[in-house]
């Protein structure tokens, strides 16, 4: 007798939802005057599609709406500033346009600048949402002859207005086709889905890779080191170490016959054997960390000092 796997099925389903979902909100973008992305509405529409398929009941109460919203809004404020970026960029590159400089130049600078200045948008859906409304206006604006300014503010309303609006109708369109697709999907699912590769929630702290949870900075580095016998702070306590106060270190834990003490006190002492776990400044690491090795009786002498 074939034994029926449901939770195959269900990720099979499950895969192809999304896939479908993706397909409409790319197609369904291709009509809308102005539009700069489609990942726009590819991007929200998965957003809105994992949030659905992730909740364990259907969205009846106003709280469970607010967690839809709540996850849209840094992206819609994103986009905004995105697209705001590239506007500018165009501006004032369209001007130096009028002013003389070649097209082609202009267009590099308006492309490239508004690219970059994109990447540090934080939870920006498409840096092409910058590019291109920043390539809009500045077409319009390189192809004025003399510098007049109603005629530069009458362009640039009209292309940021164009750019505008196209992009925040893909944007709630996106998120309308999630919602569709979503609902529908759960209705043949037994439990919730939660993708961990989803941006509709972030990662819980126990799957984040390390350097996210713990900002350390440029100066700072993790490092880990074995006490050895004869270093200078074997059978030293961490108060009397110096650690804090010469090397700028701090013990985050420390492992000693299969057990491990986190944050461990002033008074813990280093035994040989023991790993540690620290944080330390990244210039003074070489030589905070030769204080757990072995060294001769000159050496041990001379790091005292």
């Amino acid at each position: 007798m074939i034994r029926w796997d449901r939770s195959r099925y269900e990720r099979t389903w499950l895969i192809l939802s999304r896939a479908i979902t993706v397909g409409i909100a790319y197609v369904s973008t291709q009509f809308i005057p102005g539009s700069t992305s489609s990942f726009v509405a590819i991007f929200t529409s998965l957003l809105s599609f994992d949030l659905f398929v992730a909740m364990a009941r259907p969205p009846l109460r106003p709280s469970d709406w607010e967690q839809f919203f709540e996850a849209l809004r840094p992206r819609i404020l994103s986009t905004a500033i995105t697209l705001g970026k590239g506007v500018l960029v165009g501006a004032v590159i369209g001007i130096c346009a009028i002013l003389g400089l070649p097209y082609w130049i202009g267009a590099v600078l308006t492309s490239g600048l508004a690219y970059v200045w994109a990447l540090n948008t934080r939870h920006a859906i498409s840096t092409f949402v910058s590019v291109i409304a920043g390539l809009s206006l500045y077409e319009r604006l390189s192809h004025l002859e003399a510098v007049e300014t109603l005629a530069i503010v009458k362009e640039s309303a009209a292309a940021i207005a164009l750019s505008t609006g196209g992009t925040f109708t893909a944007l709630v369109m996106g998120w309308s086709v999630g919602l569709l697709t979503g609902g529908l999907t759960r209705l043949f699912l037994s439990r919730p889905y939660r993708s961990l590769k989803s941006a509709a929630y972030e990662l819980p702290l126990e799957m984040r890779p390390f350097n996210e949870v713990v900002h350390v900075g440029e100066r700072s580095l993790v490092a880990s080191a074995t006490v050895e016998e004869g270093a200078p702070l074997a059978y030293r306590s961490l108060a009397e170490s110096g650690l804090k106060e010469k090397w700028g270190t701090t013990i985050l834990s420390i492992k000693r016959d299969g057990e491990e003490i986190v944050m461990p006190k002033g008074t813990t002492v280093l035994l040989p054997g023991d790993q540690v776990m620290l944080l330390t400044e990244r210039d003074q690491s070489p030589a905070m960390l030769d204080q757990f090795r072995a060294q001769n009786a000159g050496e041990q002498a001379d790091s005292r000092r």
